[in-house]
């Protein structure tokens, strides 16, 4: 009686979360949360994919969310796609039509407001522990307590 309360204490153990790795599977895995993570991931989305954006830190947005609000932009009319989209989202913040000089938080909001609508799934102070390549493609990305099986990576820390 003894020795059978043992093993089944020891297999409840063995096949905890801390011994179970869940495998999830996405179409994209996107390291980084930076400005081109999040514009990465967020576009994806709008394709149609299904995508993960792993950051190894707490907030969104590389140093465009840290600190370097002060733009040197030279010619405006350089900037086109979502990448105007994000300073047009900007000036919305400030009552203006689009603004090139911003406060860290308000680009951070933004960054979360594309995460929000892309419908992203976010892992927030997450390293990556191991990733597996086959050929010149990466298959398994491991951070604990999960292993994501992407089929394609992008990394843009």
């Amino acid at each position: 009686m003894h020795s059978r309360i043992i093993f089944l204490l020891t297999a409840l153990y063995l096949s905890s979360p801390v011994f179970s790795q869940q495998i999830i599977r996405v179409d994209i895995c996107v390291y980084g949360g930076t400005s081109a993570g999040v514009i990465a991931a967020y576009t994806a989305t709008k394709l149609g994919k299904s995508v993960l954006l792993v950051e190894p830190g707490r907030r969104l947005g590389g140093l465009t969310s840290g600190g370097l609000g002060y733009t040197d932009i030279g010619n405006k009319f350089a900037v086109s796609g979502l990448a105007l989209d994000f300073y047009r989202r900007i000036g919305k913040h400030y009552g203006k039509f689009e603004q090139w000089i911003f406060e860290p938080k308000v680009a951070e909001a933004v960054f979360k407001q594309y995460i929000k609508e892309g419908n992203v799934k976010v892992l927030y102070s997450q390293r990556i522990v191991d990733a597996w390549k086959e050929q010149n493609s990466l298959r398994k990305i491991t951070t604990f307590p999960a292993q994501w099986d992407p089929k394609l990576g992008i990394h843009v820390t």
